[in-house]
């Protein structure tokens, strides 16, 4: 997708500049100097919130970040957007600023809003504390925090990026990040993704092959373990009890502790 496919676009769809730039957040000016040729290499974010809203013809959550000079999705978003253009691939995901948090499902495209401070917090303690134990006992596995692209299935059809994943298999690591399933994976809920996190992406790691997988929901104080391997050793678990790792034998990690120094 290119300025001379947008061109067409804008003629089959009838839009104005100004048509465009309300219902894509994007200023009127910028998209003047994209079709005008004036902008040589506008960012990837803005030809696709261009291109979604010449396909559509409806308004997007996204807001216009002027210091990065591409829109974002609103930080309030009820859910991750999902681009329905047309099916997109791991090229699109490439072509994406690192500013722009994105995730590709089977051919559709998820943006992200930004992450807040307890999410965040939340991510570097348990990075912290998954290493620490992984060095204090000789373990073999790596632990990475997003960014970092995991391709579930070893190709461009899925590509994720867990909060926190750990690796056992070194062979599936590349320079561009994880080719395949991680052993665990650690998602932090965000009000706006919970059903992306819950539903869509469960689906796709069980499928995949990820062995383990937590959900933790800040807003409730629980933790959801998912052990694809021993149904028996799933469950639920509150901020004041032990979650035993199913991957790092002997690693039980307490939430109400991690959360403590919030």
């Amino acid at each position: 997708m290119d300025i001379s496919d947008l061109k067409k676009l804008k003629k089959e769809a009838g839009l104005t500049n100004a048509e465009i730039a309300e219902l894509s957040g994007i200023p009127v000016s910028t998209v003047n100097k994209i079709f005008s040729g004036a902008t040589k290499n506008p960012r990837y974010a803005t030809l696709l919130a261009i291109e979604q809203v010449l396909t559509t013809k409806e308004k997007i959550p996204f807001t216009y970040d002027k210091l990065k000079e591409e829109p974002a999705i609103v930080r309030d978003a009820s859910a991750p957007y999902m681009y329905s253009a047309r099916e997109y691939d791991g090229e699109d995901i490439e072509k994406l600023s690192e500013w722009s948090r994105a995730e590709l499902i089977n051919g559709k495209l998820y943006m992200l809003s930004a992450p807040n401070r307890l999410h965040q917090y939340f991510v570097a303690e348990l990075l912290f504390e998954i290493k620490s134990y992984i060095r204090k006992n000789n373990g073999k596995c790596d632990v990475y925090a997003s960014p970092f692209d995991v391709r579930l299935f070893g190709d461009d059809s899925t590509i994720v990026q867990p909060d926190i994943l750990v690796v056992c298999n070194k062979d599936i690591l590349t320079e561009k990040g994880c080719s395949g399933a991680p052993d665990w994976v650690i998602e932090i809920v965000s009000k706006s993704n919970s059903s992306h996190d819950y539903v869509r992406k469960l689906m796709q790691y069980q499928k995949a092959g990820v062995r383990e997988y937590w959900i933790v929901d800040p807003f409730q104080e629980l933790i959801s373990v998912f052990n694809f391997e021993d149904a028996k050793k799933s469950g639920e678990y509150s901020y004041g009890e032990a979650v035993p790792s199913g991957v790092l034998e002997g690693l039980e990690i307490r939430f109400g502790e991690v959360v403590e120094g919030y």
